[in-house]
């Protein structure tokens, strides 16, 4: 009834019938070459028994793993399916900050199983939820268990937080989960800003490179900063002339077009009468635009004081000053020294990745402001006088949006299919979960979930192209931002086995809307998550939002590791602010630049812009797999609605 090979098995099979004077025969040849043992299975409902001739009884299948991470048997005519220690090897190499939403859900289903009573409302919904799955399916939920118990120790304590209970007559209440996931989300944020999971509740100075303005070494900027909210500045070393600046670091002006095609955006590079800093040639540099209450993050060279602030001087000069403090996380990786042509030399290029944070004031006016870094003098050279300062780079002050806005997907396009081709067309399910967000100084509040599924697009091939039209995203009400997980799998193409899939991860996913709702709930309640009251007070609002993304899409390629056959082949977390949506919808703003980065499961994204016209951004989302050797493409809309 069901059979299970090693997923690195490569299999060739044959059929022949054989038709006799008495009978009709069936019989397969399968050819097994194998790097590793090879599992096969005959099982299925008691009710196959003694069906045609002396096939042998078939007996239920096991609610232990079939095969390592396996609690669902390959269909057949799947393709190969990437192992258990694949995934996880993948998910431990990448993972800094352990999940508190998936030990909680392995904690209740385990109380789950063992036919504990519900200890508390939490429980109580979850538990209605796993009561609700058919009996095959609840094998999968205590397969999965297994899995989770059979990993290592070590590896328990990299996936999943230590902190919640382990104790089986514990239940799990709203209080441990929301203290966890605020956890959680600062070490995500540490991780997003200062590259360090500590870097949000613990400063640290950089080192000392300042070098003797009294002696013979070159003169250069001693306190540098290299970038402003990740866009290079005209103090970047090595220097970089104009033809080194991606457009995106570049001012831009824009204005709307109409012609027979309709409106457009006309968007050029400013040259001169430049709003903040300009190269030689008269080409203005980018100033970042930036909410007011938000934080500005730059990276630079010599923050060496956590007694460093930041003063801010609005344009035209005279008008308006504030110094605010700044959270400093100091490089203490990058050497302090390297050899060239024989001699010692100290490194002060960029490099050096220092970072500081500060908080714009939340009344400060719209407009341009000039801002500088200003350390006490701990340099060790009186030279430079009771403060350093570095030089002066720009930000412009946004008013916050309380537009309405939507992200609508068009287009799936398998560039190209995975590897092996030879065994079959893919089968393709696309999931998405999309939370709005408001935000105080003191409080966090996710919204109610919106979910996107697509249906199953079979029988896709290399070119093939299916529309996919659909809303991810809708605000009725403002918010502050929104966080979104995306996810497609090349998935079994028996319809029963895509039954136990689905059926089994909706309850997951019906899981997590319930944790997610009482952890916020307990963190907005003011009685815990201190260190994301402090995220919000220091203005991380916009990384905030990829951390809630990043938790959430991290329990679900957990989640998935530990039990389906299902191969990741798309994967993303996208987050926006109210401003970020409004910049990528107004007109009066270039389309951003195309990026790439590397997700948590090793896809690698690839975002290109395809067109902008007033209220409308238009983007394709390209997604590699190595480990399928597939590239699949979403091409996605966002409208400003209101």
């Amino acid at each position: 009834m069901c059979r299970q090979p090693d997923p690195r098995a490569v299999r060739k099979t044959s059929g022949q019938q054989a038709q006799t004077s008495h009978k009709t025969e069936c019989s397969f040849d399968i050819n097994i070459v194998s790097e590793g043992d090879i599992h096969i299975y005959n099982c299925g409902s008691a009710s196959g028994a003694g069906t045609r001739g002396a096939s042998p009884p078939l007996v239920e299948c096991p609610t232990d793993p079939i095969a390592p991470g396996q609690c669902v048997p390959l269909a057949i005519g799947a393709k190969p399916k990437q192992s258990q220690r694949q995934k996880l090897d993948r998910l431990l190499a990448s993972t800094r900050v352990p999940s508190s939403l998936g030990a909680s859900f392995f904690h209740v289903a385990r109380r789950f199983i063992a036919g504990k009573e519900p200890g508390n409302a939490l429980e109580a919904d979850t538990f209605a939820v796993l009561r609700e799955l058919a009996p095959d399916v609840q094998g999968i939920l205590s397969c999965a268990v297994t899995s989770f118990d059979s990993l290592s120790q070590a590896e328990r304590d990299s996936l999943f937080d230590a902190s919640l209970p382990a104790d089986l007559d514990a239940p799990l209440d709203a209080a441990a989960l929301g203290a966890s996931l605020a956890r959680e989300l600062t070490q995500q944020v540490g991780v997003l800003v200062f590259d360090d999971p500590a870097g949000t509740e613990a400063e640290r100075p950089g080192l000392n490179r300042f070098f003797d303005p009294g002696s013979d070494d070159v003169f250069q900027t001693q306190l540098r900063i290299c970038s402003v909210n990740g866009i290079r500045t005209s103090d970047f070393l090595p220097l970089l002339g104009p033809g080194d600046f991606l457009p995106s670091e570049l001012q831009r002006e824009c204005q709307t077009v109409v012609d027979s095609a309709g409106p457009r955006l006309d968007c050029r590079v400013k040259q001169g009468n430049c709003p903040g800093n300009f190269l030689q040639d008269q080409t203005c540099l980018r100033v970042p635009e930036v909410e007011a209450g938000l934080a500005v993050v730059l990276q630079g060279v010599n923050f060496m004081s956590v007694d460093a602030t930041v003063r801010m001087f609005a344009e035209p000069a005279g008008t308006l000053a504030r110094e605010v403090d700044a959270h400093v996380v100091g490089d203490i990786e990058t050497l302090l020294t390297e050899v060239i042509d024989g001699q010692e030399v100290t490194i002060r290029d960029c490099r050096v990745h220092d970072r500081l944070t500060f908080r714009v004031p939340a009344d400060l006016p719209v407009g341009v402001y000039r801002i500088q870094v200003t350390l006490p003098n701990t340099t060790g050279f009186p030279q430079f006088g009771e403060f350093v300062f570095s030089g002066a780079q720009y930000i412009q002050v946004v008013p916050p949006s309380s537009a309405r806005f939507e992200i609508s997907s068009e287009k799936l396009r398998a560039r190209r299919e995975t590897s092996p081709a030879s065994f079959g067309s893919d089968e393709v399910r696309v999931r998405v979960r999309s939370y709005p967000i408001t935000a105080s100084l003191t409080e966090l509040i996710l919204g109610a979930e919106q979910a996107f599924d697509s249906v199953k697009f079979g029988n896709m091939d290399s070119g093939d192209t299916r529309d996919m039209v659909g809303v991810w995203f809708r605000n009725q009400q403002p918010i502050a931002a929104m966080a979104m997980t995306v996810f497609g799998f090349e998935i079994d193409s028996e319809s029963a086995y895509q039954q136990q899939i689905d059926s089994f991860t909706d309850a997951f996913y019906s899981y997590l809307k319930i944790a997610v709702a009482a952890a916020a709930g307990a963190i907005g309640g003011g009685a815990l998550g201190l260190g994301v009251k402090d995220l919000v007070a220091l203005g991380l609002k916009h990384w905030l939002v990829l951390a809630i993304a990043a938790a959430v899409a991290l329990v679900v390629m957990v989640f998935l590791a530990l039990w389906a056959p299902a191969d990741l082949i798309i994967e993303d977390k996208l987050g926006f602010t109210s401003v970020d949506l409004a910049m990528l919808t107004g007109a009066s703003f270039p389309p951003p630049a195309p990026t790439q980065y590397k997700t948590g499961g090793g896809i690698r994204v690839t975002v290109t812009p395809l067109e902008k016209i007033p209220t409308q951004y238009r983007e394709r989302r390209e997604y590699f797999s190595e480990d399928e050797d597939s590239i699949y493409e979403i091409e996605l809309r966002y409208n400003r609605l209101a």
